[in-house]
């Protein structure tokens, strides 16, 4: 339900700002790297911004000055530096120690549009996961970290079984409570079959039960009954 959410594909090194309205801002990063000296890759996964800073000094790093932070997954964060030496790498190469660089003119800009609780798909183009903004009158389901956690690996099953469409699949609602700072797992696209199952479009049920009784048969994903709703056809059977 917040304004903004942030995707960043690590294998562009190109993160986007999407906003509610619409619009979208792209802007270009340098992500992690694990072959650097005390280098790690930036982690995939969804995860909500949970701190914001305008200057904060790295205590790992002799003290480095990292400008906007913005915090996601623990001691990983959005952030620019002093100088423009790294600029050069921006959108080409991941040479950080972990974090996500961003220009001191990118970084000011997404720093004064998000809050606290913006979500922040991490991913290296082969994300299960889809976020959108949330609508009013829509029914989202609601659940803690642990639930979520225990959720989403299910629910990737399922789909890569072919069966997501034919199984619950209510939305689920996240924010910076239900979101904590190892994030959530994304689940890998590639997995995906090109076919999933689908419920017939039409069903045959007894136009003479009661309606409890028909609705219970419409439910039960049966394939075919002998009986429409419809008079004329059901005075032809």
């Amino acid at each position: 339900m917040k304004d903004h959410f942030i995707e960043v594909n690590l294998l562009t090194q190109h993160a986007t700002l999407y906003s509610s309205d619409g619009s979208k801002f792209v802007f270009p990063v340098s992500s992690g790297n694990k072959n650097i000296e005390e280098g790690i890759e930036t982690r995939e996964g969804l995860f909500v911004v949970k701190s914001k800073a305008k200057k904060l000094y790295s205590v790992q790093f002799d003290s480095t000055v990292m400008l906007y932070w913005m915090g996601f997954n623990a001691g990983i964060g959005f952030h620019a530096l002093l100088g423009k030496r790294y600029y050069r790498y921006l959108g080409k190469k991941n040479v950080s120690h972990g974090c996500v660089r961003v220009s001191r003119e990118d970084a000011e800009f997404v720093y004064k549009q998000i809050k606290k609780g913006t979500p922040v798909l991490v991913h290296k183009g082969q994300s299960g996961v889809k976020i959108a903004f949330g609508k009013l009158g829509e029914v989202y389901k609601y659940y803690s970290y642990s639930k979520i956690h225990r959720l989403l690996p299910q629910r990737f099953n399922l789909i890569y079984d072919g069966d997501y469409l034919i199984s619950s699949k209510d939305k689920i609602l996240i924010d910076d409570n239900n979101v904590g700072h190892n994030g959530l797992p994304i689940g890998n696209s590639d997995l995906i079959p090109v076919k999933q199952k689908i419920k017939p479009s039409t069903l045959w049920v007894d136009a003479t039960t009661s309606e409890d009784k028909r609705l219970a048969e419409i439910f039960s994903g049966r394939k075919t009954y002998p009986f429409t709703y419809n008079k004329y056809l059901d005075s032809k059977n």
